[in-house]
């Protein structure tokens, strides 16, 4: 069952979101040329790098490859302690937070905690999904992208060839709680006077709607079911 959320999710958020894009990214970037992240240990973190060690936040803790930990402070001194300098222009996108590389981080253990589970729930979704598409039908890996900040994936559709964003949200300047998203590539075809697609880039399924289904997680693979249903998925 999905929890309340803290009341200092929002800036925990945020703050997340800004050490992913200015540290966290980068130096994953630095060491292969590639900024996607992951659900990992209820918290976030890099894919493991080639001899198995990873970047990874978890609460309000930052672990280097080295295994060393440290209490995430600020953008800054996140950064230095991975081995990179801090940019404006770190190269994971043009949709950034402020950067603001001194200011403290404003980051609750237990809404960093809170973050974390909602991710593992939409891997363990995106996971499920996969497991129920029709023959033909294609799943990206699920990519944690530090921009916005969002868990999701790409469903291939062999008939249509149609593309279709599925991912979950952790909360944005569109919907300040967690949301669950379909969203497809083509958005010129989609019959709007039908109330499924009820968001300007697809269909949300909100976590105050989803806290209140008896099986959340089905909720969430219904959801976006109906959604491919109606782009033309099997």
């Amino acid at each position: 069952m999905l929890a309340d959320l803290p009341p200092a999710y929002a800036a925990t958020r945020e703050s997340l979101r800004a050490l992913a894009c200015f540290a966290l990214s980068p130096a994953r970037k630095a060491r292969t040329g590639r900024i996607g992240l992951r659900a990992h240990g209820g918290g976030i973190a890099t894919p493991p790098f080639d001899d198995g060690t990873r970047i990874a936040v978890r609460g309000v803790d930052l672990e280097a490859p080295t295994g060393e930990v440290v209490r995430v402070t600020t953008v800054a001194a996140a950064a230095r302690f991975l081995g990179i300098e801090p940019s404006s222009d770190p190269g994971v996108g043009h949709d950034l937070p402020p950067f603001e590389p001194d200011a403290d981080l404003q980051i609750d253990a237990e809404a960093s905690l809170a973050l974390g589970s909602w991710y593992r729930f939409a891997q363990q979704a995106l996971d499920r999904l996969g497991e129920t598409l029709a023959a033909g039908t294609e799943l990206s890996e699920a990519q944690l992208w530090p921009e916005h900040f969002d868990l999701a994936a790409v469903v291939a559709m062999p008939v249509s060839s149609e593309q279709v964003n599925v991912g979950f949200s952790p909360g944005d300047s569109f919907h300040a709680e967690p949301y669950v998203y379909v969203g497809p590539h083509d958005l010129a075809g989609l019959d709007r006077s039908d109330p499924y697609w009820n968001a300007p880039f697809g269909a949300v399924l909100r976590y105050g709607e989803l806290r209140q289904a008896a099986e959340a997680q089905a909720e969430a693979l219904r959801f976006i079911a109906q959604g491919l249903a109606r782009l033309g998925s099997a």
